[in-house]
């Protein structure tokens, strides 16, 4: 089961067996963040389908060509992103965009997950659109999406210069700065609209 049907059939087991009644089960919920939730994913969903965060992505790495680089790259890049949109969705959308420009380059796979799938949750920690649990407290303290960036953006930053040190350490094939070959993203394509079908 993932994590949506886990917390459905857990929350059916707490009503069932009597420790919260109906009522203060629904009032458990937050309307607030289940609807933000929804919108974040029908819109993550349709830019990753027109090809927005692969073309993103390939801007970045258009200025490295080395496997530290890539690495930098992919950390910039998945942190900056999930900052503004859901870390899970995003990690869903580049991990397969990640193991193909491992295969193409020839690079150890492993590093470079461990970077886009840290970075995705150190970066979303930055807004509060980032995770649920930052939409939580944004619901519940009313505090602003700017004081809140100001709060928490030095956080995400020295959190993935600490990712970037580490994996270095652990990883050294990750430390070279040798040009790869040319990097490829694959289709990146972009859907424009067509303001000539409203005349």
């Amino acid at each position: 089961m993932n994590r949506a049907t886990i917390a459905l059939v857990g929350s059916s087991f707490l009503i069932v067996l009597g420790v919260i009644d109906l009522q203060t089960a629904w009032q458990a919920i937050d309307v607030t963040t289940i609807v933000f939730l929804l919108s974040m994913m029908v819109v993550n969903a349709n830019l990753a389908y027109a090809g927005f965060f692969p073309r993103i992505l390939s801007v970045l790495l258009g200025l490295t060509s080395s496997p530290f680089g890539l690495l930098i790259a992919l950390t910039i890049g998945s942190g900056v992103l999930s900052a503004f949109f859901l870390n899970d969705t995003l990690a869903i959308v580049l991990t397969p965009l990640t193991l193909s420009l491992t295969q193409v380059l020839s690079l150890n796979p492993i590093p470079y997950l461990l970077t886009m799938a840290a970075a995705t949750n150190i970066g979303s920690v930055a807004t509060l659109s980032g995770n649920p649990q930052n939409i939580l407290i944004g619901s519940f303290s009313g505090i602003g999406y700017l004081d809140f960036l100001k709060a928490l953006l030095p956080i995400a930053v020295a959190g993935m210069a600490i990712q970037i040190i580490l994996l270095w350490l652990l990883y050294p094939e990750v430390r070279s700065m040798q040009k790869c070959e040319k990097l490829n993203i694959g289709n990146q394509r972009i859907y424009k609209l067509d303001y000539s079908l409203f005349k």
